[in-house]
């Protein structure tokens, strides 16, 4: 009996196999660990918008030329200048832009605005070039496009 007590080889096998057995778990954990951010990180890419940002803009596009024109044919027939008519055109766009989206269910907040209508030739009423801003945000991304610079063939 009193040999067994001196006899301690034993116990490095058995701390061996606690370290291996520690060492395994931290390894579990570390690869589960990595499976769900991978998992996160690509739900991530999905949930970004980037169709409506894209669709925004591309209206936003068109729909700059056709305001052009409607500007400078209502300055033609009314006493407004044409940035004042395309400044009041350009803001029922936004409130527009804005119910359509709501009407979807979406709460985002769009913020358009015109910043600045260049022209080349100063003394003829085309445009040329509109600069807008463009803000995204529907509580999680925020987009911001400023200046959108869109040039407009008169």
């Amino acid at each position: 009996m009193a040999g067994l007590k001196d006899n301690n080889s034993g116990q490095l096998i058995i701390l061996s196999g606690f370290v291996l057995c520690f060492s395994l778990v931290a390894l579990i954990l570390l690869v589960n660990q990595t499976m769900i951010a991978g998992y996160h990180s690509s739900n991530a890419v999905l949930e970004f918008p980037k169709h409506q940002i894209k669709d925004i803009t591309s209206q936003t596009r068109e729909s700059c030329v056709h305001m052009t024109e409607l500007a400078i044919d209502l300055n033609q027939s009314g006493n407004l200048s044409i940035d004042h008519n395309y400044r009041l055109l350009f803001d029922q766009y936004g409130q527009q832009m804005e119910m359509l989206y709501a009407g979807h269910g979406e709460q985002i907040t769009l913020d358009l605005s015109a910043m600045n209508l260049t022209s080349i030739e100063t003394n003829t009423p085309n445009v040329n070039t509109i600069w807008v801003n463009i803000t995204y945000n529907n509580g999680m991304t925020y987009y911001a496009s400023e200046p959108e610079i869109i040039e407009v063939k008169p």
